[in-house]
């Protein structure tokens, strides 16, 4: 067994443009899903330099002997500081953009970015950006949203179900590039043999209910053929904004 994964983006059915942007690098452990905010194209520069930051900065820290640019964590695992900083490094990297560009002042981008390594999985988020975990019995949300309504319905304000029609669903209260102090939040567990990790946009969260996620997922025949069908399914549902998803999980070697 090794692991595997899949991931695709789709602009949806309304929206003009993707502003989400994605990797999958199998070679560093590390998969992302960045969802960009502002519009004008300006959202999809914020989730692709959130993606290629992230990227970059795992990639110089394959050694634990090195500089940190900013101050470490000694609560945080060593992938946790790694998947921290580069988040704090990405949040900067917006921000000297915005600097440069000012006509891009209202841009920015949720992300939520896990490093792989055996079955240990170290998650990082900012945003409403998820992660699943799907087992063959369940689906289990492993993230926060970062957002009003979730605010509502941890204070029981709002039911789960009154959250998913609410206006203000889409309000976050976190994002990078946003400005402020930024709280990125970090947790580590293990996967286990049959279980997939899910990184996605609200883009698919928002269209497709954790049911129909987990019913898709364990009916497909591999991680490409899931992915696909998750965009599908948010696609048939109304797609309302840019959808993307990344699977990650352990399938059979090839021969």
């Amino acid at each position: 067994m090794a692991i595997r994964a899949a991931g695709m983006t789709d602009v949806g059915c309304v929206r003009k443009h993707n502003e989400d942007s994605f990797l999958s690098a199998p070679e560093l452990g590390l998969y992302v899903v960045a969802d960009g905010l502002g519009g004008h194209a300006a959202g999809e520069v914020a989730s692709r330099i959130v993606v290629e930051r992230v990227a970059q900065f795992v990639a110089e820290t394959t050694e634990k002997d090195r500089t940190w640019p900013l101050e470490y964590d000694t609560t945080l695992s060593f992938d946790g500081n790694r998947l921290k900083v580069a988040l704090l490094l990405s949040d900067q990297a917006i921000t000297d953009d915005i600097r440069r560009n000012p006509e891009r002042e209202t841009m920015g981008s949720t992300v939520v970015a896990g490093l792989v390594s055996d079955r240990k999985v170290t998650l990082a988020h900012v945003g409403d950006s998820r992660a699943y975990v799907l087992s063959k019995e369940e689906i289990r949300q492993v993230t926060r949203d970062h957002s009003w309504v979730a605010e509502q319905v941890a204070n029981g304000i709002l039911t789960p179900s009154e959250a998913r029609v609410h206006p203000f669903r889409n309000v976050i209260t976190q994002a990078l590039g946003n400005g402020g102090d930024l709280e990125v939040e970090i947790q580590e567990f293990e996967l286990g043999k049959t279980d997939r990790l899910l990184l996605c946009s609200d883009g698919l969260s928002g269209m497709v209910g954790d049911t129909q996620i987990w019913d898709i997922v364990n009916q497909s025949p591999d991680l490409q053929a899931a992915v696909e069908s998750l965009i599908s399914a948010a696609r048939d549902n109304g797609g309302e904004d840019n959808i993307t998803a990344v699977l990650v999980g352990w399938e059979p070697e090839e021969v």
